[in-house]
């Protein structure tokens, strides 16, 4: 189950760096849709684990991925 934790944030972290990036290639749209699509399903599996019913948990966890990369780059 961590495993799958672990793929959600990232998936919420994608899908965040791709709203920034806004693709335009008919190629890397079709990649964000398929990540949306992933994200979805993947959402379903974890959907009924504690961590999701507590509401903010993920974005959250995303949050600090964020921060941590963030002050790796820019330090």
């Amino acid at each position: 189950m961590i495993q799958m934790q672990l793929m959600y944030c990232l998936c919420n972290l994608l899908l965040e760096c791709l709203d920034v990036l806004k693709p335009t290639t008919h190629r890397m749209l079709k990649f964000r849709d398929d990540l949306i699509g992933f994200c979805e399903e993947l959402n379903n599996e974890v959907a009924d684990t504690n961590e999701i019913q507590r509401g903010t948990y993920f974005q959250e966890i995303s949050n600090k991925i964020n921060t941590i990369i963030r002050r790796n780059y820019e330090g």
